[in-house]
């Protein structure tokens, strides 16, 4: 069978398309053809080696699949041959592992789909952990408040505002050029913010007529975090779920400080905070599967690469171009 493996951490490059016997299987473990396999910033950070959470090297990338069951390990019960699934390494010891044709995987890290579930949509489904968990354990809003949502047009970003639009929140999306604000919008954002364009707090003073929001999620970090204090209402508060432009700089207390007026609030979201509780997290995603099944959710995929382009997979993640999730086909 073919996977993407990678010896030393580094650019796409390091990322190899080889042969390997198909795995064995232990007993407690299913083997799972691939059908699509899901890509994400945790991969590129895995390969790069800034991953906090390292599997060991030589290391194969990739955090979700969808695909068929081909063979049930000694003492599983509860999944079959044939059966429809997506598997999850958040569900294993370490991350990763997917970017290959087979996957011999505990039976804990595969979630049997509904008969009417996608498979290319079920691939997607990390996104919505993340978005899922972001809004439903770390902030909670309730219905009819605001959320500023950056990096809107990626995996993770279209996933909340699915999720936050349903559940009733005013969505105000912030994203980068004329394709990606196409894209939200017809994602059903309440503002979209084109932050090539535009500057990102005169916009949110001005369509929420100087109230502000009462909820950031902020996958950006870097030097223009504490930024967003000042665009947050009475009890707002901003959740760092992420660090693109590197960790928060300047002086975040002091800064809140100044907005003290606000009773504002700071929190880091990481789904590893579920890496002891993972009961809490395998029910999120059952109820994520649930809504995939009946189409209350709609995960939108950029586009499909064979896995043999898994580095050009990652340098397009890397460059910013991805317009909701990418997926790699075997």
């Amino acid at each position: 069978m073919k996977i993407v493996r990678f010896f030393q951490a580094g650019p796409p490059s390091v990322l190899e398309y080889i042969d390997v016997p198909i795995p064995p299987l232990n007993d407690g473990e299913v083997l799972v053809r691939a059908e699509y396999i899901g890509v994400g910033i945790p991969d590129v950070l895995i390969r790069s080696g800034l991953y906090g959470w390292m599997p060991p090297l030589p290391a194969v990338p990739g955090t979700e699949m969808s695909g068929i069951i081909e063979k049930v390990g000694r003492g599983v019960t509860s999944l079959k041959n044939g059966q429809r699934v997506v598997v999850s390494a958040r569900e294993r010891k370490h991350r990763g592992g997917c970017y290959a044709e087979y996957n011999a995987t505990p039976a804990e890290s595969v979630f049997a789909l509904p008969d009417d579930a996608d498979l290319e949509q079920a691939a997607a489904l990390a996104n919505y952990q993340v978005a899922y968990h972001l809004l439903n354990d770390c902030a909670r809003p309730e219905a009819g408040q605001s959320v500023l949502v950056y990096g809107a047009a990626g995996g993770v970003g279209s996933a909340i505002i699915d999720l936050a639009v349903t559940a009733g929140l005013k969505v105000i999306a912030v994203c980068s050029g004329a394709a990606k604000v196409k894209f939200v919008k017809d994602f059903g954002a309440h503002f979209i913010i084109d932050r090539r364009e535009q500057d990102v707090a005169e916009v949110v003073r001005a369509v929420t007529k100087g109230r502000q929001v009462d909820l950031i999620l902020d996958p950006i970090g870097g030097p223009r975090f504490t930024d967003n204090f000042a665009m947050l209402a009475r009890f707002g508060l901003v959740v760092s779920y992420g660090r693109l432009d590197g960790h928060p700089t300047g002086d975040v207390m002091r800064t809140l400080v100044g907005n003290s007026g606000k009773c504002a609030a700071v929190r880091i979201f990481s789904m590893h905070v579920f890496d002891d509780w993972p009961e809490r997290r395998r029910r999120g995603m059952q109820w994520l599967i649930k809504r995939l099944g009946n189409g209350a959710i709609r995960p939108r995929l950029h586009g499909l690469l064979p896995l043999s382009e898994a580095s050009k997979a990652h340098e397009m993640l890397e460059s910013g171009e991805i317009i909701g999730k990418l997926l790699l086909r075997p």
